[in-house]
């Protein structure tokens, strides 16, 4: 079984954040009371997502490029 990538920090955060918000949800749903903060966790979870795509955003574009280039390079290639 391959092991777990490692989380880096924004990642941790986002994740973290997510089960805040989750949770607050349920509380909120269930009892009708919501954490304190609750709103200012989905703002912050919010910000970390952009944030995270902008993170995962240039390596996936790298790999992109780079299947076009090749891609390019073997249809512009003479016969």
């Amino acid at each position: 079984m391959p092991a777990l990538p490692r989380l880096n920090w924004i990642q941790r955060i986002t994740l973290i954040l997510f089960a805040v918000v989750v949770t607050n949800c349920l509380v909120d749903s269930i009892t009708g009371y919501s954490l304190l903060g609750g709103d200012l966790f989905t703002i912050f979870l919010i910000v970390f997502l952009i944030l995270l795509g902008l993170t995962l955003f240039r390596p996936l574009m790298r790999k992109v490029l780079w299947r076009v280039r090749n891609w390019l390079f073997l249809v512009a290639a003479p016969q």
